[in-house]
């Protein structure tokens, strides 16, 4: 088994524990962010990575943690793999279809203390053909963790990157 196939198992084997683990509270957590009207759920998978952040100067001279962009892995409820999350933000699946979505201007946002948070993003664009051909709205929800740090973004940090873990579930819309 490579090493890349061992890191995978791993984690998709933690982000299965921590379904399990919060299995009621995840579910009251869908009505933070309801369905989008008349769509149609495509897939629903965990991810489980880390929201890559960069130290970086702002206009005004000062230093703070930016969003690079997420870095997880995707698995289905059977606990294969569905396929990746990248920045963009981009959803890739494992047959190679793949959806970009407007992160920049969430179509509903719902801040969460010690999380990133839930989100619905209308998708931009898609390429290739598969699971993903037609979606049009992807759901962030029953986030964990992802938050950039509070400290620790100066100059002498500049252009410094740290990752943060995260887990979260993402539903799929046509």
């Amino acid at each position: 088994m490579s090493t890349s196939t061992r890191r995978a198992a791993s984690v998709a084997a933690t982000i299965i524990l921590t379904a399990a683990a919060i299995g009621g509270v995840a579910r009251a957590a869908d009505s933070e962010i309801p369905a989008p009207a008349n769509a149609v759920v495509v897939r629903e998978v965990q991810a489980g990575g880390a929201q890559v952040y960069a130290c970086r100067q702002s206009p005004a001279g000062t230093y703070a943690w930016t969003l690079a962009g997420p870095n997880a892995i995707l698995i289905n409820a059977d606990g294969t793999s569905f396929g990746t999350h990248s920045p963009g933000p981009i959803w890739t699946a494992n047959d190679g279809s793949a959806i970009v979505a407007d992160g920049a201007h969430p179509v509903t946002l719902v801040k969460r203390a010690a999380a990133v948070p839930a989100l619905l993003l209308r998708v931009t664009s898609s390429t290739g053909a598969g699971v993903l051909t037609g979606v049009r709205f992807v759901r962030r929800w029953d986030t964990l963790g992802g938050v950039a740090p509070d400290a620790g973004c100066d100059a002498s940090h500049a252009d410094a990157r740290v990752a943060v873990h995260y887990s979260a579930i993402y539903t799929f819309y046509r």
